[in-house]
């Protein structure tokens, strides 16, 4: 990936919009969890229990340059 499609990516992505689309996807696991009696709700669970890691590693990958920059140089 190219240095301009991440400064791209960078800027449609930000915190406030990862922890929204979180609060979304454990609100969905959470009713899809009450009664997964058939394959399409067991696939649904497993379906925001995966989009709710990926998005997890996306906050914290946002969340460390915000770390580095307000401590300084880092060497």
């Amino acid at each position: 990936m190219g240095a301009q499609q991440k400064a791209a990516i960078g800027k449609r992505v930000d915190v406030p919009s990862v922890e929204a689309d979180m609060a979304y996807f454990e609100a969905r696991l959470s009713l899809a969890d009450l009664a997964p009696d058939t394959s399409y709700q067991r696939a649904q669970i497993k379906t925001y229990q995966t989009l709710g890691k990926l998005l997890a590693e996306t906050l914290e990958r946002l969340r460390l340059p915000a770390k580095g920059e307000a401590g300084g140089s880092q060497r």
